[in-house]
């Protein structure tokens, strides 16, 4: 397929249907597992964004199937001092948006020629935009500092809202990542009882199987802490038994997962500290770090709620944000 660069308004809702080949969706429209749509890219000329795209690329072409590539550019507008707005023309940022485009398809293309490379440039507000995208493709990747000239929304920064409520798993890429072939593939996936890390683990080892990488299942627990107003705390707990419990949340989150991909080398990992460093200090040197958009753990000690926002930033491997 040729590339294509153009710029228009946002285009209608892409609604993940039950008809889309090779997903699996269930009745909230979510994808749930991976298929045969596109990896969607969210770019915008940043270092970060020139990251997601070339992680975008090698994960396309493992998995066999194409890149769309979108730019979205704010509409732009001008105040004056009697606070009356003025609709600025479009050409020419849309020209230079092309460009920034056209250059990175081409870097592409020239890494990973069998990939199809679909790039269009779009206006409007880009959080809605690029919510629609991620309902028409497997995949939406996104720079972990990229969108920075957007203004902060009301449930954190413009990453954390996309990633949080975007209907297909979100990847968000380190600006610094690079691609390291010469080693054996590991997905570190969070584990926490939770509906959310349910389907993070099955994400996991789907992509771990599509890919050809190893899986490690990672469960922290921690001494029980008060997380909101009411809470009661027992001034005695037995470590023993909450270490306990982590273990068997672990092995029967890993347990249907190892029936449907038998293929998938696991390590199952019970870790006595907070989740979040939990995950950091395990994915140093992983090539995917999965973890629930949000998520309370069917066992007090266990958080990955909060864990999401702290990995994103924190973390120096990609990111997969699944709901």
């Amino acid at each position: 397929m040729p590339e294509r660069s153009h710029h228009h308004a946002p285009r209608a809702v892409l609604s993940a249907t039950a008809s889309t080949r090779g997903d699996t969706v269930d009745r909230s429209g979510k994808v749930r597992r991976l298929g045969v749509r596109p990896i969607v890219v969210g770019y915008d000329g940043t270092p970060a964004s020139d990251a997601a795209a070339r992680w975008a690329a090698g994960a396309a072409q493992r998995l066999g199937r194409g890149m769309r590539m979108v730019q979205v550019i704010p509409w732009p507008v001008l105040r004056g001092s009697g606070s009356a707005a003025v609709a600025l023309g479009t050409d020419a940022l849309g020209r230079a948006a092309e460009r920034l485009l056209d250059k990175s398809c081409r870097d592409i293309r020239r890494r990973h020629p069998e990939v199809e490379i679909d790039a269009e440039v779009l206006i409007g507000d880009p959080v809605p935009v690029l919510l629609r995208e991620a309902a028409g493709g497997s995949l939406l990747v996104l720079g972990s500092r990229g969108l920075s000239e957007l203004r902060e929304v009301a449930a954190g920064s413009v990453m954390a809202h996309i990633a949080t409520h975007a209907t297909s798993p979100v990847i968000v890429v380190p600006a610094d990542w690079r691609p390291r072939p010469d080693r054996s593939r590991q997905v570190v996936v969070g584990v926490d009882g939770s509906a959310e890390s349910w389907n993070a683990i099955a994400f996991g080892f789907e992509f771990a199987e599509q890919t050809g990488a190893a899986v490690t299942a990672v469960l922290a627990w921690h001494d029980p802490t008060s997380t909101g107003p009411g809470d009661m705390l027992f001034p005695v707990h037995d470590r023993d038994a909450l270490a306990e419990d982590g273990a068997v949340v672990l092995s029967e989150a890993v347990a249907g997962q190892t029936v449907d991909h038998p293929d998938v080398q696991v390590t199952e990992k019970l870790v006595h500290g907070t989740p979040a460093k939990a995950l950091e200090d395990e994915a140093r040197e992983a090539d995917l770090l999965v973890v629930g958009s949000r998520g309370r753990g069917r066992i007090r000690g266990f958080l990955l709620g909060s864990v999401s926002r702290a990995v994103l930033h924190h973390a120096t491997c990609p990111v997969a944000v699944v709901r």
